[in-house]
């Protein structure tokens, strides 16, 4: 009987890549991003391995998922990258979650500064924080909040070649001198904000993609082990013949005569659909192309070139041997994609 997908979750890895994203960040504290349920390979596991190897300080998106991982962490500095409502306030405080301000309406809500918030600064993003047209107001605004920690986000920096970076930084430099001996530690590099070099990294980084195993550039690995190993088993084998085709649309016409494997795995488990005709797997230590369309549960692979492969038989998706940034490349998107759509369904094993 065949089984749904599975992942295999290192807890070696994980470890080990926040051990090295902290030998980087030198001075720095090193926080840790785990938003979108630590971008899809859950909190549950994540938080407590990174607590274990001494993280303190996380990031989510927002207060539910605060409150969720304060549940698992009793200990833990947690921050809240979209801020809160003014009626979230008293619930933020009850459970000691700091909210990221990114107004200066939000820097003046009743009640935030007893929540030690960090306050979000735009330098080039234009996305959240404070605009640069409004930082000259941010010292007479800033002892009604009291931060705890200063921050601002790169747009570019998985390019270093590009001088954006440089110019954000300077923008940042900017605001931390102007607010003198009031500026509270600052924060301005996420995994690759790390990789930039020390002037990037301040007080604390946070890091995000690179503790889950991928690069910021899926064109440019950055050598980070595998933390999520993605399995599916084959559930039926074939001989097609030549001029045949396979698959919703017949969109893959046989050139000649194959063996085709059936895998029980398909976008509803989140292997994108983009993978169709691009895709590999690695069954027997051989990447084996997909043939046809990836459809919601089940996707189609040439295995003629092996000498055995039967039902039940497991197949890496993803990890060791085809990483995460691999299998972006080929659907032309990031491995942080591929990471957060992977499917609640599957079975998750920790080793």
């Amino acid at each position: 009987m065949s089984r749904k997908p599975r992942l295999i979750l290192s807890r070696q890895a994980l470890a080990a890549n926040y051990q090295r994203l902290s030998s980087f960040s030198g001075q720095a504290e090193c926080a840790a991003s785990i938003k979108a349920n630590a971008y899809g390979v859950g909190i549950d596991f994540v938080a407590p391995v990174l607590w274990e190897v001494g993280c303190r300080t996380f990031f989510v998106a927002y207060l539910e998922e605060a409150l969720a991982l304060r549940s698992v962490l009793p200990g833990a500095i947690i921050y809240v990258f979209h801020g809160v409502k003014a009626n979230e306030i008293e619930t933020a405080k009850a459970s000691d979650i700091r909210p990221v301000l990114n107004t200066l309406e939000a820097m003046g809500l009743p009640g935030i500064a007893a929540l030690s918030p960090a306050l979000h600064v735009d330098t080039g993003m234009r996305r959240l924080g404070i605009p640069q047209y409004q930082h000259d107001q941010l010292l007479e605004e800033i002892s009604t909040c009291q931060p705890s920690l200063l921050m601002s986000h790169l747009a570019s920096a998985v390019e270093p070649l590009r001088s954006d970076s440089e110019h954000q930084r300077l923008v940042f430099e900017s605001v931390r001198s102007n607010l003198g001996s009031r500026c509270p530690p600052s924060s301005l590099a996420n995994t690759a904000g790390i990789l930039l070099g020390t002037p990037y990294h301040y007080d604390l980084v946070r890091p995000g993609i690179g503790l889950y195993g991928g690069s910021p550039d899926p064109n440019d690995p950055k050598g980070f082990e595998a933390v999520v190993t993605w399995q599916a088993q084959v559930i039926e084998l074939q001989q097609v013949s030549r001029d045949e085709t396979v698959g919703y649309g017949g969109s893959f016409v046989v050139p000649r005569d194959l063996r085709l494997a059936t895998i029980g795995l398909g976008y509803a488990d989140g292997y994108l659909r983009a993978l169709s005709g691009q895709g590999e797997v690695l069954i027997e230590g051989q990447r084996c192309p997909i043939v046809g369309r990836v459809s919601m549960d089940l996707i189609t692979v040439d295995v003629s070139s092996l000498a055995s492969v039967n039902e039940g038989t497991w197949v890496e998706i993803m990890g060791t041997g085809i990483s995460v940034d691999t299998v972006a490349a080929k659907a032309n998107t990031i491995g942080y994609e591929c990471l957060t759509r992977l499917g609640a369904r599957m079975e998750r094993v920790i080793v």
